[in-house]
């Protein structure tokens, strides 16, 4: 088991562990482009909190993915059918979705 990112798709949030480099990043298909937020981070000091601090954002940017080729599974909870997801199956060439299909 290993870390996963989320990716956006129509409004809704995914889970995957098919982008390029699965550490907890956000990505965000636009139309038919895969987009990357590129996210700095600093440390915020923090008693209250377990390790007495936590990773704070303090900018982002979003990348288009152009150099990204390869297919990305994303999947999430339907939450109007317990037990059951809602799975997608894309394909990408330098950064531009090909071919989707929702998985059975």
């Amino acid at each position: 088991m290993g870390m996963f990112d989320e990716i956006w798709y129509e409004r809704e949030k995914y889970q995957t562990k098919d982008t390029p480099e699965q550490t907890l990043d956000t990505y965000e298909i636009r139309g038919n482009e895969l987009w990357w937020k590129k996210t700095e981070y600093e440390w915020a000091e923090d008693k209250e909190s377990m390790f007495g601090g936590y990773m704070q954002e303090v900018s982002h940017e979003w990348i288009f993915c152009d150099r990204f080729d390869g297919v990305i599974d994303f999947y999430r909870e339907n939450k109007e059918e317990d037990n059951k997801w809602i799975e997608w199956h894309a394909l990408f060439n330098n950064g531009k979705m090909i071919k989707l299909e929702r998985k059975e």
